[in-house]
């Protein structure tokens, strides 16, 4: 994973911002904004604060069949997106 800082957005601006905040630590925030990132580019044209459940339900289809994330890895993926992209900032 990338530092946040490299893939700095609105959306990733503004969870590192709240993580600073209540003083988590920089992986954890790598590790939020990884997967708040790459929701967005599958996402495409669409922006993460106006996604719906469908796209949510899509994206984890996506992780499982094409992208072939162990479930360890898809649940740290779907927790942080649904904990924090879609809370934060709807």
């Amino acid at each position: 994973m990338t530092p946040y800082q490299n893939r700095l957005n609105e959306i990733t601006a503004r969870v590192a911002g709240d993580m600073k905040i209540r003083n988590f630590a920089q992986a954890t925030i790598d590790a939020y904004t990884y997967h708040i990132d790459r929701f967005a580019d599958f996402l495409g044209a669409t922006e993460v604060v106006d996604a719906t459940p469908e796209h949510v339900r899509s994206f984890q289809l996506h992780l499982i069949e094409r992208r072939k994330f162990g479930w360890s890895s898809f649940n740290q993926a779907v927790l942080r997106l649904a904990n924090r992209s879609l809370r934060e900032t709807g």
